[in-house]
Formats: structure tokens, sequence, C-alpha cells
């Protein structure tokens, strides 16, 4: 009789009599799907599997625990088992929203996850959209998890979390590229929607519900041809793919809407899955050759670096969180203040939730801020203050920047700029847009007010920015860079969620 053993770290399964299953497992805590993994170790009538670094803080309690074969959903193996903790295992958000691990080992609602309106809004967004691109005349293509939801049984993949379109751009060149997804963004933006770039080839449109937080997204991906006739399709995919088998475009019925698909979709789904695409692989990843990778981040750009951490970790908050006690930032705000003139309009970069923001206007100065999360801005927005206004940039985007910049020059007046906690978890590209943005709209008598975090971390996650640094000799050789100056006005060592870091506090000038 098959047997299960499970720890926060390890889940076993034990098989006798039986074979090993060759294909994906699916793994369901009281009858919700959390995670499906490929079986990567095998001992005689044991598997055993490692529980994804996401899901480890739900395990918590105790939990009907049931491994399925992802392809027939036979069940190999159930049995009640109890995690350290009290009360039942609950893998939900701050909505009630169930969570399961995606393609990119973060957990995230998928459409399984018991919205059962979700699936309707996000085909009808699509339609609409899909509307307004061929309009412009953009020959859009369902690609990705859509069109193979859509050519296995007609409905959208319920281990899947967005809709998937693509468009081919007659233009052969990364430059030429790049520009025709910024026209195809502004002419989004100018129809209202919001748009997030990962990259100079790759768009998001976010949609909210009416509380604010995200309820749906749909990518937009741009393929094109290069003169020595490669497809291209950034992020992730390069190679043979002749145009006559994308356009013009076919159609495609999924969950009742007709989409539009590539000529041949069978041809696409090919390319990007491989021959086998027709049977259900729900822990499937794309494996990007390195060079293609290196040629795509090199040239468009990864815009997206760690926006998704910060959107997830103010995903699960409904409101503002009071304050911990930890590093709240309060004494940043005490010490800028002294050093503002009487009424001094105010930058505030990396606002999250704005508690802070709020101390900055209360104290009678106006405040723009910005953060790269719509989850912050969400929390943000929530309590409406006078004189601060909420708005979205991603510092990873250096046009978005010099956007800002000129818009700050045309107005002409003498800004000052906050940052708390912010530098050490920003990329290297982010934090030269920072610097871009301070040399062009810095005046004589305006600084930057900044902390960050300048000691190493002992457990450093690459995935969690909070445990990022940035040493004191770094900023200098940076900002000496781009023309700028600062002065330390200290240290202080601080209690933070993830143990005692030091905090810089500098001044920056032009």
């Amino acid at each position: 009789m098959p047997t299960l053993f499970a720890t926060t770290r390890l889940l076993a399964v034990h098989l006798p009599g039986r074979d090993v299953p060759d294909g994906t497992l699916d793994v369901n805590l009281d009858g919700h799907r959390v995670w499906s993994t490929p079986v990567r170790w095998a001992a005689g009538p044991m598997i055993a599997v490692a529980w994804p670094r996401a899901l480890r803080p739900y395990l918590r309690g105790r939990t009907h625990l049931t491994v399925t074969d992802s392809a027939t959903g036979e069940v190999i193996a159930e049995q009640d088992v109890r995690f350290p903790g009290n009360g039942r295992v609950d893998v939900s958000d701050a909505r009630g929203r169930k969570l399961a691990v995606n393609k990119w080992d973060r957990l995230g609602p998928t459409l399984d996850s018991g919205d059962s309106g979700v699936q309707d809004r996000l085909l009808d967004s699509a339609v609409a959209l899909v509307e307004q691109l061929q309009g412009w005349g953009y020959p859009v293509y369902a690609v990705g998890g859509t069109l193979l939801g859509a050519k296995r049984n007609g409905q959208l993949m319920p281990h899947d979390d967005d809709i998937d379109l693509a468009w081919l751009c007659d233009e052969t060149t990364m430059a030429d590229v790049s520009l025709a997804s910024y026209e195809m963004e502004r002419r989004l933006t100018q129809a209202g929607h919001t748009v997030v770039r990962h990259s100079l080839a790759h768009l998001q449109v976010t949609y909210f519900d009416e509380a604010g937080f995200t309820d749906h997204y749909i990518d937009i991906f741009t393929g094109f041809h290069t003169e020595d006739g490669q497809y291209n399709q950034p992020f992730a995919l390069r190679g043979e793919l002749p145009r006559e088998t994308l356009v013009p475009t076919s159609t495609i019925e999924i969950g009742g809407r007709t989409l539009p698909a590539p000529a041949r979709p069978e041809a696409w789904l090919e390319f990007a899955y491989g021959p086998s695409w027709l049977v259900p692989d729900p822990s499937f990843k794309f494996v990007t050759p390195p060079s293609t990778l290196r040629l795509f981040e090199t040239t468009f750009g990864v815009y997206n670096r760690q926006r998704v951490w910060w959107e997830k970790h103010y995903e699960q908050l409904a409101e503002r969180e009071p304050s911990s006690g930890a590093d709240d930032g309060v004494g940043d705000v005490s010490r800028f203040l002294q050093m503002l003139p009487a009424g001094a309009p105010v930058i505030e970069l990396g606002c999250g939730d704005g508690r802070l923001t709020e101390r900055i206007a209360a104290a009678g100065h106006p405040v723009r801020a910005f953060d790269y999360s719509h989850e912050a801005l969400r929390l943000a927005r929530q309590t409406r203050p006078e004189n601060v206004t909420y708005d979205y940039l991603n510092t990873n985007d250096r046009h978005g920047v010099l956007r800002l910049a000129l818009d700050l020059l045309e107005e002409g007046q003498d800004v000052w700029f906050f940052a708390s906690r912010m530098l050490h978890d920003v990329p290297p590209n982010g934090r030269e847009s920072i610097y871009v943005l301070l040399r062009a709209v810095l005046g004589e008598r305006t600084k930057a007010y900044m902390t960050f975090y300048s000691d190493p971390h002992p457990h450093r996650d690459s995935q969690n920015p909070e445990t990022w640094h940035l040493p004191l000799k770094t900023l200098f050789t940076e900002t000496r860079r781009f023309g700028l100056s600062f002065h330390a006005l200290g240290s202080t060592d601080v209690s933070t969620p993830y143990g005692r870091r030091t905090r810089q506090t500098v001044v920056l000038w032009r």
C-alpha cells in the first residue's frame, strides 16, 4: 500500500509493488493543487522531492495530502499528514484566493484556484484587447499556455494564470523592434490600459478589481524575424519558424470565445514545447539556450527584476500593516524634514505602502511618490491624503525615468528626493537610472536623502532583495561616474525582519 512521508522540507512517497511514474505529479493539500513536479529522484519503490522554498512557510498544521499523476489524474498516494503548528494548512493570500507554485517557482493564484469568475473576466479582457490591437493593424495571435490549452481541450489551462498573446513585427533589427514596442505601449496607454513593460519587446496589460487588487493580466510578446530568417520571441524563443506558419492568422475557440492564433498553431507549439506538446505537463519550464538568453537580455533588457517579489509581498496584505517596531524608516523622515525648506516639494522613490510619504506630507510638503509595485500603490492609495500623489515608476526602465526627468524639468521646481531603505535592493542598472534622474533634476540648493543596508546578509537570497546590500564604496564609485557627490551622515545598527543590519544614511547632490 502506498504511504507518504512529509516534513516541511521533504515529501517522500513509498510505492511497494508498482513502478515509479515517469511523468509529472500533482501535489494536493485538502483537495487543492499547490504544486506540480517531475519525478527528479527515485530509488526502488521510493520517490523523494524537496518542497519548493515558496511553499514551505505555509506547511503548518494538518492536511489531507494527495499525490496524483498529472496526465491521467490517477491517485498515486494519499494520507492525512501533520506539519508543525495548529489548524489546517492554508495556502491562500489575503483575499482568500488559493495559491499554487507557478512555473517561476513563485506562489500565485491560478485559474483553478476557486474564483470561477476570473476565467470569464480574463477571456473577456483578451477579446476586447485583441479587437483593439487588430483595429490598429497589429497581427496578434495566441501563444504559450493559452494556445496550448485551446488546442488540447478548448479551455484555458487550469494551472495557468494569464493569457499569452504575441504579434508579428515586420522590423528586422533589435532597435526598430524596440521602437515598435514603444509605439504599441503609447497606444495602449492612451486607450486607458495599465501597461507594465517587462523588456523592450515584452508588455503586460494589467487589470484590477474594485478594491485595487491585481485581478488578471495579459502578456503581449513581440515576435519578429531577423535578416537571417530566425524567428525571435523574447524572452525565451529563437529558432526556425517560417513567417507563413504565423500569418495570416487563424482562429481558435477557447472558453466559448474566439481568439486569433498562428496560421499553423501546431507549428508554433512544436517550436516552443517540442513534439510532445500534446501531453500535459504542468511542471514544464522553457529551457532557453544561454546564447539566446544573453542576446535577449543584453539587447532588450530585463525590467521586471524583483518587481514580482514586491508584488507578491504586498499582495498578501489587504491593508497597510501597523509598524512592527523594527527599522520602519520613521527616523529617516524626521532627519530629512530637518533639512527641508518650508513647503519644499519632494519626490519619493520606492514609497511602498505610503506610510513615510504621508509623514512628509503632514509636515507641509507636497509629495509625488513612486513605486514599481501596483500592490504597494494600492495600499498607499487607501488613505487618499492631501498633498500626495502616487504613481508607477520602474527604475529598471530608463525610458520611464527619463520621461519623469523631462516632466520635472518642464515644471521648473526645485525638488528634493527621498528614498528610505531602497538603494540596496535595486539592481545596478536601476541604480544607474536613479543617478541619471538626480543628475538631471537636482538643482544648486536641492539634495537627495537616501538610506540603505550596507552589510552583507549571512543568508543572502538572490530572489529576495531585502537580503541584498550596497557597500558604501560601491555607491561612491557609481555616483562619481554620474557627476554626483555624497556625504555619509552615519550608520546605525538596526533590527529588521531579516535580522540585525547596518543602515547607512547619505545625502547626494549634483
